[in-house]
């Protein structure tokens, strides 16, 4: 039957008829389902970026195809339940997430956890790569019409710093920013989507409630019993046997990328081993593939090797697949890869197109001799895991670095800078002083306690501790120069520690802090201790008090790869009868060590701990060994990572050592607190004999 408007009169009944029209309209928008798009063909549709952006405009896939296969497990209609991205820095795969992010906004509104490291990492994301994408891009924008409500509405009904609103949703639509060390934030709601990013900085427990993953497991309980979550799980990768990322890549399909050989055709994984570069010029670095035996492949070639489809299991069916394929074998393999349902993505670096092999190169070669460099651009450059290997040097054995020709209070020749590193107890203060060369070649000039409480700022072992450094010391030649930096343990007494670096310049608090992916020094933090009561110097939540954070856990790897290699290079030397060449952070001992440095400056090994079933390993003391020297050398080195030395040029380090090694001149600057500009002249540098010394320091113990 018709309904029969006329009934109601002309008017009425022509007002009738379209509100009928109007309504049907809505009613059938509102069933209509979302169009049928993939992740990645909305990012090629909508997103765009600012035009402050590196790469302004639209999405462009031919940028980076390898992220195509990636965006598009996250769509709705694919099976797959989760995604995992271990990957090389500036890699793109952050940038996937974000699309889905919009995506899910646009055409699959539903409740997300986005978690980074920290509270503060999270609404930082936003700030500085969420937020810029949705004024960018026409079909996010709030002021557009677009699916994002805007920030701050009078109403109070606007997206907020910790909590996204999509605006063509109820209020059961949101992206929630929560850190991975907060547990309350991650107990907080059920969720259909995920987001882990950077997962490899979460922590292993979390309050004693368990690791922040599983709890982001439980928020997608009952969305996942229906078979409708999704989660994304990305970060670079840190320790092998530790990281997070690698173990649920391990965990997935773990694919691998396949380029496409311009010469032959043949798809194949590119490799470290592939890249190679004219003797000593790591800059000039090119790609020899291993299919066809070209033996030479550019930077910018690399684009054109990248296909949509150049994703492919490392195993089929059980079977290991080859690093070169024929493009037909290739494309049958394709075809018989299951569609699991969790998929794992390896975006290295070798494939980035945001970064050279050049510049692969050049950061590899700059990473010699520093296992601690060599494992951040392991981890950062090329996007694989980094095995620790070798055990802690066996102490008694570091009696080959003694030198017998010169002792305590004699400056040898070839130090340039001197360092101190001090850590604080009790009942006093061990320290370390250290001189500096190139190539990180350090020279133990004086190691000893200085006792005497250290809880009074100024007083006790501080008053002594200021009498043995105020003095300086002394060079060949004898220009006196005062220490370059000082690195005080401010862990303990923090006001004591405190009060004596604000007493003279170069002087600085320091606070060491385990992690792996922490760098030597970093910029200055609130670090909180009490300051009574039963944990005295511990971590405090009320005090406040400013130092610089150290990552101690790098600069042990480090240094102990400097001892090693200095006792291969002493054992080549004695078998040789000549000098060995000089290794990156070759050590020198004097013949006045004390006896029981050797001991404490190895004293701590790495041990692996299962924290709720997960490996994690951490530096700890060997049972029965004090570890105070170790500590003094790790903030020595510090101090060396303050002054920035690795970033002098042999013309700036030759310019330090003439002026410091030569004549007694009063009207001569210090160029390591005036700059180093000027190059130095040819005939100033002295030979670089050990056998010549001078005092630098009042050789007697008896100076307090």
């Amino acid at each position: 039957m018709t309904f029969d408007f006329e009934r109601f009169g002309t008017v009425a009944g022509g007002v009738l008829r379209r509100n009928v029209r109007r309504l049907d309209r809505a009613l059938a928008s509102g069933m209509r389902p979302p169009p049928r798009m993939r992740v990645s063909e909305w990012a090629a549709e909508y997103r765009h970026f600012p035009d402050d952006a590196p790469i302004p405009g639209k999405w462009r896939h031919d940028t980076a195809p390898e992220l195509v296969e990636i965006m598009d497990a996250l769509s709705p209609h694919d099976p797959c339940a989760e995604v995992v991205v271990i990957k090389c820095a500036q890699s793109g795969g952050s940038a996937s997430a974000e699309n889905w992010l919009g995506f899910i906004s646009d055409l699959a509104p539903g409740p997300v956890l986005f978690v980074q490291a920290t509270a503060k990492a999270a609404t930082q994301w936003a700030a500085e790569k969420f937020w810029p994408m949705v004024e960018a891009s026409p079909r996010l924008n709030p002021d557009r019409g677009g699916t994002i409500r805007a920030q701050g509405l009078a109403n109070g009904d606007g997206s907020t710093s910790e909590k996204v609103l999509f605006s063509r949703a109820g209020s059961g639509s949101y992206i929630l920013l929560a850190g991975a060390n907060s547990a309350a934030n991650l107990r907080q709601r059920t969720v259909r989507y995920a987001v882990e990013d950077d997962l490899d900085q979460f922590p292993n427990d979390l309050d004693g409630q368990g690791s922040p993953e599983g709890m982001v497991d439980e928020r997608l309980k009952v969305w996942r019993s229906r078979g409708l979550s999704k989660r994304c799980k990305i970060s670079t990768p840190t320790i092998k046997g530790s990281s997070k990322i690698g173990h649920a890549y391990r965990g997935s399909d773990r694919r691998r990328f396949y380029l496409k050989c311009p010469e032959c055709g043949s798809r194949f994984v590119p490799d470290w081993e592939d890249i190679r570069w004219p003797e000593g010029h790591h800059e000039e670095a090119f790609l020899t593939p291993p299919c066809c035996g070209v033996e030479r492949i550019e930077h910018w070639q690399k684009g054109s090797m990248k296909l949509a489809d150049g994703w492919l299991s490392d195993q089929i069916n059980g079977e290991a697949m080859p690093r070169v394929l024929d493009e037909d074998v290739f494309q049958a393999l394709r075809a018989r890869m299951p569609q699991s349902i969790k998929r794992g993505f390896h975006l290295p670096g070798e494939i980035s197109p945001f970064q050279s092999w050049a510049e692969m190169a050049v950061g590899f070669r700059d990473a010699q001799g520093d296992i601690a460099k060599l494992k951040t651009w392991t981890n950062l450059k090329r996007g694989i895991e980094f095995e620790l290997k070798g055990d802690t040097p066996d102490y008694e054995a570091l009696s080959a670095l003694r030198e017998q020709h010169w002792g305590r209070g004699q400056m040898p020749v070839g130090p340039v800078v001197v360092v101190l590193g001090a850590d604080v107890q009790g009942d006093g203060i061990y320290c370390e002083i250290v001189g500096v060369a190139e190539r990180a070649e350090t020279w133990q000039l004086d190691a000893r306690f200085i006792p005497g409480h250290t809880d009074v700022p100024g007083a006790g072992a501080w008053a002594d501790l200021d009498a043995y450094t105020k003095r300086g010391v002394t060079f060949p030649g004898g220009r006196e120069v005062p220490i370059d930096q000082e690195c005080i343990d401010a862990g303990y007494h923090t006001e004591a520690a405190q009060a004596y670096c604000a007493k003279r310049p170069r002087r600085t608090p320091i606070f060491g802090r385990a992690g792996w992916s922490r760098p030597p020094i970093g910029r200055g933090e609130a670090i909180a201790y009490d300051k009574q009561g039963r944990r005295v110097g511990e971590k405090s939540k009320k005090v406040e008090d400013k130092a610089f954070l150290v990552g101690i856990d790098g600069l042990k790897l480090t240094w102990y790869g400097f001892l090693r290699a200095s006792l291969k290079a002493a054992a080549e030397a004695v078998e040789s009868g000549m000098d060995a060449v000089v290794p990156v952070g070759r050590v020198h001992l004097g013949r006045d060590t004390p006896p029981d440095w050797a001991e404490q400056g190895t004293a701590e090994t790495i041990v692996v701990k299962m924290i709720n079933g997960f490996p994690d390993r951490r530096w700890t003391p060997m049972p029965g060994r004090q570890n105070h020297y170790l500590d003094c050398r790790i903030y020595a080195m510090a101090a060396m990572a303050k002054l920035m030395l690795d970033t002098l040029s042999e013309v700036d380090w030759a310019k330090l050592r003439a002026e410091r090694y030569a004549p007694t001149n009063p009207d001569q600057g210090d160029l390591l607190a005036n700059g180093l500009t000027q190059p130095a002249p040819s005939k100033a540098e002295p030979p670089r004999s050990t056998a010549q010394t001078d005092t630098y320091l009042d050789s007697r113990d008896d100076y307090l």
